[in-house]
């Protein structure tokens, strides 16, 4: 039914209902209406590929050989191909082009179980309809990988790297579960009472290896306006998560709403938000 409307209004529609505001996309200033009109507009090479999980991991293993890369046990689309009996004790599956969708397996896991959980994971994925480009061209396919952190639950660090420098970061905990919590840092690991769709958690310590953390995630967004670049810290060694060109749509408001301000002038080149000198002082002022 929505595909006759063009994304341009199916957008601006969307942003109202969620902000309670027009948004600007022609000549943006907030994060949200960057990230929109990236939708909108950005059809580069560059960009292209950023959505296709096996693609961005085979960049970070080439721009970044310092830190882990998981490897690509198994690729396909149909799991009679599979063979189950090679995979290790613990692994997980998930589709190639969509995100929030991942299954965990083991020695007891089934290709019946495989089939059932992963129906229609390899249609195209609906964030396509709503502008997200660049998941059409990722390769739709399914992907196995070894389950790192040998199932303990994992923190993921989230990086906003604006022209190759970051900016920004919150750790994601408890992903996939009912007590999802998220917690945002500035670069020099302060804590911030910023929210962005999830419960505040606890202040993480600040991991021993983190400016190796930050040389990877500058390496991987450099090049670009923007990249948000997704780490896991697994016993002190750095592991590659993913990139992503759309963090949640743009549809996910910043609390205070100065941060969406603030991350806006980042992308558009500025250190301070015109007509506000003090620039990351807005965000580093929004301290508990």
């Amino acid at each position: 039914m929505l595909t006759p409307v063009p994304d341009s209004i199916l957008r601006q529609v969307m942003y109202r209902r969620r902000f309670g505001r027009w948004g600007d996309f022609k000549t943006p200033a907030r994060f949200t209406e960057f990230l929109t009109q990236r939708m909108l507009r950005d059809r580069s090479p560059e960009i292209a590929w950023t959505c296709d999980k096996r693609a961005m991991k085979a960049y970070a293993a080439e721009h970044t050989p310092w830190i882990n890369v998981p490897d690509t046990l198994w690729h396909g689309t149909d799991l009679d191909q599979l063979d189950l009996a090679s995979l290790p004790d613990q692994w997980v599956i998930k589709p190639n082009h969509r995100s929030k969708a991942v299954h965990f397996g083991d020695r007891s896991t089934t290709l019946d179980e495989l089939r059932r959980v992963t129906r229609g994971w390899l249609r195209p994925y609906d964030r396509i309809a709503v502008g997200e480009w660049a998941y059409s061209t990722a390769r739709r396919e399914l992907i196995i990988e070894p389950r790192i952190g040998h199932g303990r639950t994992l923190v993921d660090y989230k990086f906003f790297v604006f022209h190759g420098r970051l900016r920004i970061l919150h750790t994601d905990s408890n992903r996939f579960t009912d007590n999802f919590e998220e917690m945002f840092y500035n670069r020099e690991w302060d804590a911030l009472d910023i929210a962005n769709g999830a419960p505040r958690g606890a202040v993480l310590p600040r991991p021993d290896n983190f400016e190796a953390m930050v040389r990877a995630v500058e390496t991987l967004g450099a090049g670009y306006d923007f990249m948000r670049v997704d780490l896991y810290n697994i016993d002190g060694e750095p592991w590659f998560g993913e990139l992503t060109p759309y963090p949640s749509g743009g549809m996910d408001p910043f609390t205070p709403d100065a941060v969406d301000l603030q991350l806006g002038a980042w992308w558009a080149g500025f250190d301070a938000t015109p007509g506000h000198p003090g620039g990351a002082a807005q965000i580093n002022e929004a301290r508990p």
